[in-house]
């Protein structure tokens, strides 16, 4: 019987790109078909608990803080699905031999990156949407949807996406979930995503400054809240940081064992 990669192999479309584009699509749909419901289901949940959880540990909410929450509720939820669950799984495929696989396809290394990033771009929308609606619910605060707004979203996916996917495709298999969840925590409890970075010592404000997950979280904040204005500083490390972790990722796709 023949398995699932070999019918893959040879249904595969030698010269059209576009077939060949669309073909990774369903492959890495097929591939993850039961874990993409799963990851609606915790990203909704992280939401939820981000912006009622953590409203609970506020005495008193002003609009700065609810804002700040419902931001950082999109903004961790973007960092969970592109840091943490797509390096993971990724490194769970070079464990399994599909990334080695992936390496001798006649495609595009880039149409390879490209149609996983939109496979988790799509996985991370139901924590958005979420995020959106708790907050409008819990804080009876408008969501400005605008093009700058929906771009910077889309930014942010590829930043993260393309940060877990370096992760997963340059450290050893057994530094990719402690790498990942040293993210998590220190995006979930230490990063001034949903509080105020002035709370912090200068010196750490500029580390987390340099980190491209304060930033994204300043354009979010920016974009689809209002509070505050877009920063090009932001925007630089954000789109340096997606184009050299991006790069990362082609070259490991590339190079040759």
């Amino acid at each position: 019987m023949k398995s699932k990669l070999e019918i893959y192999s040879e249904a595969m479309p030698k010269n059209d790109s576009l077939l060949q584009f669309w073909g990774l699509m369903r492959w890495s749909l097929i591939r993850h078909k039961y874990l993409l419901p799963t990851f609606s289901i915790a990203q909704a949940v992280l939401a939820l608990a981000i912006v009622y959880g953590l409203a609970l540990l506020i005495p008193e909410i002003d609009e700065e803080t609810s804002l700040y929450l419902s931001s950082g509720a999109i903004t961790l939820g973007i960092i969970a699905v592109g840091c943490v669950l797509a390096a993971q799984i990724v490194n769970t495929a070079k464990q399994d031999g599909i990334v080695k696989y992936q390496k001798t396809l006649p495609v595009n290394r880039m149409s390879i990156l490209f149609a996983d990033i939109i496979i988790w771009g799509i996985a991370s929308l139901p924590g958005i949407f979420m995020s959106c609606f708790a907050a409008m619910i819990r804080f009876n605060i408008s969501i400005n949807v605008s093009l700058t707004s929906i771009l910077i979203i889309l930014l942010a996916q590829v930043a993260m996406i393309s940060i877990g996917f370096a992760i997963a495709y340059w450290l050893p298999s057994n530094l990719v979930a402690l790498v990942t969840q040293i993210i998590m925590i220190g995006g979930l409890l230490f990063s001034p995503i949903t509080y105020p970075a002035d709370r912090l010592p200068d010196w750490m404000s500029v580390i987390y400054n340099v980190l491209p997950f304060v930033p994204t979280s300043n354009l979010i904040r920016a974009t689809l809240f209002g509070l505050g204005s877009i920063s090009f500083v932001n925007l630089f490390v954000v789109i340096i940081w997606a184009l050299f972790t991006f790069g990362l990722s082609l070259f490991a796709l590339s190079r040759k064992e």
